[in-house]
């Protein structure tokens, strides 16, 4: 499978922002260790584990994803990390075994498409499938444009799209790349994905 320049470009950014960010981190460990907490040190903390929590999620969700395998304890622990300070939540119902990273890479843009259709938050349960995963959202508001939904579930093509809705298009052409059909069901308070 022939990676785009855009997903190489998207790897080439995040890979060499996760160090500095990384190392932000690092240094206000220190900062804390000879001068103590603050409410300032802990705000910046927290920005730069989010930050690199992001550009993690990000290099596998829009970078070149490659052809090997990846730890489902790993692909879990990144999308926690992504989602654990955001109005959206991630429940893992039993743990998953190691993933073919296209697999996980179609796994992460479609959490982004589901948190995109959740204006309120709410939790986002996963659980491995024999071909893929099962995403549902429990009882939160659902706001699922079916301009942006149907071309997921074989519709026509996603219609012009904007930096906001951009992993709809790349989720598309993951399924099908992989030949997997998205079973999708969406209403005002519901949504389940499954492939």
């Amino acid at each position: 499978m022939q990676k785009s320049l855009a997903e190489l470009i998207s790897s080439r950014i995040c890979h060499d922002l996760i160090s500095p960010v990384g190392a932000i981190g690092n240094g206000l460990e220190l900062m804390e260790a000879f001068s103590g907490s603050s409410p300032e040190l802990e705000l910046v903390a927290q920005s730069a584990t989010m930050a690199q929590a992001k550009l993690k999620y990000f290099r596998l969700a829009f970078g070149a994803s490659g052809d090997g395998m990846i730890s489902g304890a790993e692909a879990q622990r990144l999308a926690e990390d992504m989602f654990s300070m955001g109005r959206v939540s991630l429940s893992f119902s039993e743990p998953w075994g190691d993933r073919e990273r296209g697999l996980v890479k179609l796994f992460y843009l479609l959490l982004l498409c589901v948190e995109s259709s959740l204006p309120r938050g709410g939790v986002i349960a996963c659980a491995p499938s024999i071909s893929g995963w099962r995403i549902s959202t429990g009882d939160a508001l659902v706001d699922a444009p079916d301009a942006l939904w149907l071309p997921l579930s074989g519709g026509p093509e996603v219609p012009d799209v904007s930096a906001k809705t951009v992993q709809f298009r790349l989720a598309r052409q993951a399924l099908a790349e992989r030949e997997l059909k998205l079973d999708a069901r969406f209403g005002e308070r519901l949504l389940e994905l499954s492939f």
